[in-house]
C-alpha cells in the first residue's frame, strides 16, 4: 500500500518528537510526506528536514496571520530565492488562504468600537487578499501548485481564482459541502481536493458526501497532524503522518472499493513527482 500524506505539520506535535513522527512513518513503509511550515524562517526548517531524508518534501509560504509587517515584494523575493535553491525538494507554495475566523475572534479587535472593529477587520482582509494574490503570482511564475485553505471565506477564494485564472491547486483539509466541490471541479478540471481526519468523524456527513460523490482522480489524504487525528484515535493522542492510512480507509470505505493506489497517483501528479522520489524537471 502506498501512501502519501500530502499535508502535514510535524513540528507543531507537543507531545511527539517531529523527527520520530516521520521516522515512524517510514518504518511502517508508508511513501511520501510534504511537511508544512508557516513562515519564511519554518519555511527554511521544512526544506531542510526535506533535505535530509529522500522521501519527505516541503512546502514554502506566508500563513495569512503572519503576514503583519511583512513587505511584500522582498517577502516573494525570499520565497522564490528559496525555491530556486531546493528545486528537488519544495513541491508546492504553502499555504494561502484567507482566513476570516481568527481575525473575527481576535481579542484586540474586539476590543474596538464596533465601526473602527468593522474597519480593522476589512484592513486585515484586503491585507491578506494582497498576500493570497501574489503567491498565486509566484506559482504560477516557478509553475508549481498552490495549497489552499479556507476559513469563512469561501466566496473570496472561489473569486480570487477565477480572477486570477488559476487552476493549479489543491484545496487541502476540506471542511465544505459537495455544492463547493462541484463548482471547484467544473472551474478547475484537474484541481484536487484533499481530505483529513475530519472525513472520519461521525458529525461530518457533508464532507463523507463529498468524498464519496467526486470523481476520484480530484482526491488527495493527508493528516493536517498534529490537528484533527482521525477515528479511532481521536481525543485519544495527538496526530501524526502515520494516520494517514485511516483518512484513505475511510475514503475506500464510503467509496466501497480500496482507492489507495488512485489517491497515491494523484498525490504524486500534483506534485509533479515520478515514481523514484524525483521531482519532474
Amino acid at each position: 500500500m502506498h501512501i502519501f500524506d500530502t499535508h502535514c505539520h510535524p513540528h507543531l506535535n507537543k507531545i511527539k518528537e517531529t523527527e520520530d513522527t516521520i521516522r515512524k512513518f517510514f518504518e511502517y513503509g508508508w511513501t511520501y510526506m510534504t511537511i508544512i511550515w508557516t513562515d519564511i524562517e519554518k519555511s527554511k526548517i521544512a526544506v531542510d528536514l526535506a533535505n535530509r531524508y529522500d522521501w519527505v518534501f516541503a512546502s514554502i509560504g506566508i500563513h495569512p496571520c503572519d503576514i503583519d509587517w511583512l513587505d511584500i515584494d522582498k517577502t516573494i523575493n525570499k520565497l522564490k530565492n528559496m525555491y530556486m535553491d531546493n528545486k528537488e525538494k519544495i513541491v508546492a507554495i504553502w499555504e494561502c488562504w484567507l482566513d476570516y475566523y481568527w481575525m473575527k475572534r481576535n481579542e484586540n479587535t474586539n476590543k474596538l468600537s464596533e465601526s473602527d472593529r468593522i474597519r480593522k477587520i476589512d484592513e486585515q482582509k484586503y491585507e491578506q487578499k494582497r498576500f493570497f494574490i501574489a503567491q498565486i503570482e509566484l506559482a504560477k511564475d516557478l509553475d508549481l501548485p498552490v495549497i489552499i485553505h479556507n476559513r469563512d471565506s469561501r466566496d473570496d477564494v472561489f473569486r480570487i481564482l477565477q480572477e486570477t485564472d488559476f487552476k493549479n491547486f489543491i484545496f487541502h483539509c476540506y471542511s465544505e459541502d459537495l455544492e463547493y466541490a462541484n463548482r471547484l471541479i467544473e472551474f478547475s478540471p484537474n484541481c484536487k481536493i484533499s481530505f483529513s481526519g475530519i472525513v472520519t468523524f461521525k458529525n461530518a456527513s457533508d464532507i463523507q458526501e463529498t468524498a464519496k460523490v467526486i470523481p476520484i482522480k480530484h482526491i488527495l489524504a493527508e493528516t493536517d497532524s498534529p490537528y484533527l487525528t482521525p477515528v479511532p484515535f481521536r481525543w485519544k493522542e495527538e496526530n501524526e503522518a502515520l494516520y494517514t492510512k485511516y483518512v484513505i480507509e475511510k475514503i475506500s470505505e464510503l467509496r466501497w472499493v480500496d482507492c489507495s493506489e488512485e489517491i497515491f497517483q494523484n498525490s504524486l501528479e500534483i506534485f509533479n513527482i515520478d515514481s523514484i522520489s524525483r521531482i519532474k524537471v
